[in-house]
């Protein structure tokens, strides 16, 4: 009885982690009309994380090139915060991508001197 139970319990997860992922591609297809979004939204999916220590290069997270300008890494960050703040979504779920961007912005600001 033990391993029907085990069975049904090893499926339902199963089950679940496959609709939890198609919702988070759909939310970030559907909602986020954005390059990078999407970009993301395909690492995620497909697991092509770039090599880093972070696992993430944080300047294609901002969707920015290593030689742009402080000002431009800044704007383009409060850009992307609007967009995925709780408060201004629109939707719920973007806790997760404002993490991400939150954590890319900091290695960012860490690596150009501006926190340590």
């Amino acid at each position: 009885m033990q391993d029907m139970f085990r069975e049904a319990q090893h499926r339902l997860t199963e089950a679940t982690t496959e609709m939890l992922y198609q919702w988070f591609e759909d939310l970030l297809m559907a909602t986020f009309d954005d390059d990078v979004m999407r970009r993301l939204a395909d690492m995620l999916r497909t697991g092509s994380m770039p090599p880093n220590k972070a696992g993430l290069d944080p300047y294609r997270v901002l969707g920015l090139d290593k030689s742009v300008t402080d000002d431009d890494v800044k704007k383009r960050y409060r850009e992307l915060l609007k967009k995925l703040h709780p408060d201004t979504a629109g939707v719920k779920g973007t806790e997760f991508l404002l993490h991400v961007l939150i954590t890319a912005y900091g290695q960012i600001a860490r690596e150009r001197g501006w926190r340590k």
